[in-house]
């Protein structure tokens, strides 16, 4: 990155960074999965075993069959949820396992 006489944002800075290195996808993933576990919150949490994103999908491995299909019927609400909290439209879909 050349030095500029005007000040820049953190964020943008971090953002070419990273962009730079080639490593905004991993990045972005695992971003991803955090957020998805920090909108689940706790009391939910502990009937997820595994979430893990692979290309534009977020893998959920569910505990329970009842669990499963109660999450699975609120796909869509937890994927909206999902991107808003991500800024943008990264995860077009949610499979529940």
């Amino acid at each position: 990155m050349k030095r500029t006489s005007s000040p820049q944002k953190l964020g943008d800075v971090l953002g070419q960074l990273v962009r730079s290195m080639g490593i905004e996808g991993p990045l972005a993933r695992g971003t991803v999965v955090a957020r998805w576990e920090s909108i689940l919150g706790d009391s939910l949490l502990q009937h997820v075993d595994k979430s893990w994103v692979k290309g534009n999908k977020l893998f959920v491995r569910v505990k329970s069959s009842v669990w499963r299909q109660e999450l699975h019927l609120q796909r869509e609400e937890w994927r909206t949820r999902l991107n808003k909290e991500m800024g943008a439209e990264i995860v077009q879909e949610i499979v529940f396992r």
